[in-house]
């Protein structure tokens, strides 16, 4: 009861101001504009002829340098654009369903904590718990809140599937999904109820929020991989088209949802959802307010598995979905969503960056050929509006503690590479994988196996070291810079693998 009491106080608490100032607006602007010069400064230096050696091996590291550079300049495309949209005068009520869920083997405590909150809500709703976990303490805490169980033993399709059996059992003109480790604060509707009076949107998103990032390495890097996200980028989407749904805390209009057939069931199923509604000509808000605070994985198997389930589902919508609904989306949209399907390609450009030193270092092979001393000069430029960007788009991060440089949110995902590369397989090879819900307890156990492709990275790493070192090629400047990049990809590493291990003695097997 102590975090719910927490959520409600600070529910609908956001950090600084909601509005963006023309000053504020031009300051972003101006640091984007120059940030744009300095990948362009870096990218005519490192495409001169003069610098290519191998094109076999320098088109790859090309891709894997250009698309972290990429990256940033589509994150910086959206700090431009922040936008709130402006709340509505709500002219009547609305009939509102809250629907939750319950899997097996999920942690009755998680419940005892969530469902009072949901009934809790202030604004006048029904509360639906869609009941396929079988704990009948469960369903009695259900019917002693106020809430409808409604059975969901046997229901295919997960999580949607168990949203669409509801769907044909209610009737609300407005539906909140909410996962079931999400506590609500009390104003959770009074946040998103009035921009349904325009008739247009389909669906009103909220930050996802977490209470459990003090837990572990894990728990606290993969919440601020989120960061950004939920803060400058979730609210310049608001500009261009609206949000993403995401399905931990999103509410819809029914309407919309039976215009499409009903809720997606897929691995990325809130993605698949908000295509589909877009594509429909739905529209959608930003409302950049934490009124929920759920769990984030704590432990690193939970978290891979969560990746790895989220990843694979991104690759089949690209190959899929994307090429098919692309001419029905509009032309922001098209943007965002080829965008965000493409982002766990990410894998491939960590993979390559992390191999390709160590080719080199025994082989001798090398993609380009360029002085470590012109090399950090031209970087320095796009580092350093890297920063200054980063640290002024703090400015729109939902809640004070939120505030850094999310130095362990970045480690946690360089090291999550070989589950990208795993889905990516995984899509290609349509391999199924299933739709399982992500642990909310912490796990332990041998989480080595894990960690193999980290532990072999670290050690050709410093066995190409050690070669060079021995070999004729230690006097060139391209291997000096590949050793440097070489120890460098052992630290980047070593947190991944730390984390392993930190569990592995937390279960003491070592089995």
């Amino acid at each position: 009861m102590v975090r719910a009491m927490m959520v409600s106080r600070r529910g609908s608490a956001t950090a600084g101001r909601e509005r963006v100032g023309r000053a504020e607006r031009l300051l972003v602007a101006a640091l984007v504009f120059i940030g744009f010069q300095s990948v362009l400064y870096f990218a005519l230096w490192w495409l001169s002829p003069e610098h290519r050696k191998n094109l076999l091996i320098y088109i790859p590291l090309t891709f894997a340098t250009f698309w972290f550079l990429a990256e940033s300049c589509v994150y910086w495309t959206y700090f431009s654009l922040i936008h709130v949209p402006m709340r509505p005068r709500r002219t009547r009520d609305y009939s509102v369903d809250i629907f939750t869920t319950a899997a097996p083997g999920e942690p009755f405590e998680m419940f005892a904590e969530s469902l009072p909150a949901l009934a809790g809500i202030r604004y006048p709703h029904r509360t639906y718990l869609l009941d396929g976990n079988g704990d009948p303490r469960l369903a009695a805490l259900a019917g002693n809140l106020g809430i409808t169980r409604i059975e969901c033993t046997g229901v295919g399709g997960a999580k949607a599937g168990k949203i669409n059996h509801a769907l044909a059992r209610t009737d609300g003109e407005i539906v909140l999904v909410i996962d079931p480790d999400h506590i609500a604060a009390e104003g959770f509707l009074d946040e998103v109820i009035d921009y349904f009076e325009d008739p247009s949107v389909g669906f009103v998103q909220v930050v996802q929020a977490y209470y459990n990032q003090p837990a572990s390495f894990v728990a606290r890097a993969a919440a601020e991989q989120t960061y950004g996200f939920y803060g400058p980028i979730m609210m310049g989407m608001n500009r261009v088209g609206g949000p993403l749904a995401i399905g931990a805390n999103c509410t819809f209009r029914r309407k919309a949802l039976e215009s499409i057939g009903g809720h997606a069931v897929h691995l990325v199923e809130d993605f698949v959802t908000s295509l589909h509604l877009h594509a429909a000509g739905w529209k959608s808000r930003y409302v950049p307010k934490i009124v929920a605070r759920g769990l984030v994985p704590e432990d690193l198997r939970s978290y891979f598995g969560q990746q790895l389930k989220w990843a694979t589902g991104m690759f089949q919508v690209l190959f899929s979905m994307i090429p098919r609904l692309f001419f029905r989306i509009r032309g922001w949209e098209r943007f965002r969503y080829l965008i965000a399907s493409t982002y766990y390609f990410i894998g491939v450009a960590i993979a390559i960056n992390l191999l390709l030193p160590i080719i080199f270092l025994f082989t001798g092979i090398w993609a380009v050929e360029m002085p470590i001393r012109g090399y950090v000069i031209r970087l320095i430029p796009f580092v350093t509006l890297f920063i200054a960007i980063h640290l002024v788009s703090q400015r729109w991060m939902r809640d004070p503690a939120e505030r850094g440089f999310q130095l362990r949110g970045m480690l946690l995902k360089l090291g999550t590479w070989p589950i990208y590369l795993l889905a990516l397989y995984y899509a290609i090879a349509r391999v199924d994988v299933p739709y399982l819900p992500t642990a909310k307890n912490r796990q332990s156990g041998n989480f080595l196996p894990l960690v193999l492709p980290h532990l072999a990275i670290m050690f050709g790493s410093v066995a190409g070291i050690v070669w060079a070192l021995l070999s004729p090629l230690r006097d060139f400047d391209g291997t000096r810079l590949m050793m440097v990049f070489a120890t460098v990809n052992c630290f980047l590493m070593l947190p991944t693998v730390v984390a392993a291990l930190t569990d592995w003695r937390r279960g003491g097997d070592t089995s």
